[in-house]
């Protein structure tokens, strides 16, 4: 298990780690693109995922901070609401995992 903490990774998240953040978001990606449209996943990658910030709140926990009204980003792709939030905060959910893997933390 990796020792990791809150301030150091907030510190040195896009220097020392970008790139296990962006192995972790395209693993999430492909596992959610497999399972989901292509389309509506790649939107959500491009306009909304694009724009948030991953945090890790210590004890093995990290979170996604998103921007605001992401349902609203999304263009070019025709999609409930109620399934674009379900599904995003599958996708969000499947990137803290593989936050949790990729950092080696259990």
């Amino acid at each position: 298990m990796e020792d990791l903490d809150p301030e150091t990774f907030e510190e040195e998240k896009y220097v020392e780690y970008f790139p296990r953040l962006q192995q972790a978001y395209k693993n999430a990606f492909n596992t959610l693109n497999e399972k989901y449209d292509s389309q509506l996943i790649h939107g959500i990658d491009q306009q909304v995922l694009n724009e948030s910030e991953p945090h890790y709140e210590g004890d093995g926990e990290f979170t996604i901070e998103l921007p605001d009204e992401p349902y609203d980003r999304l263009t070019g792709v025709v999609v409930a609401e109620e399934k674009f939030d379900a599904i995003l905060s599958e996708y969000t959910d499947e990137i803290e995992s593989e936050l949790r893997r990729v950092f080696n933390i259990r």
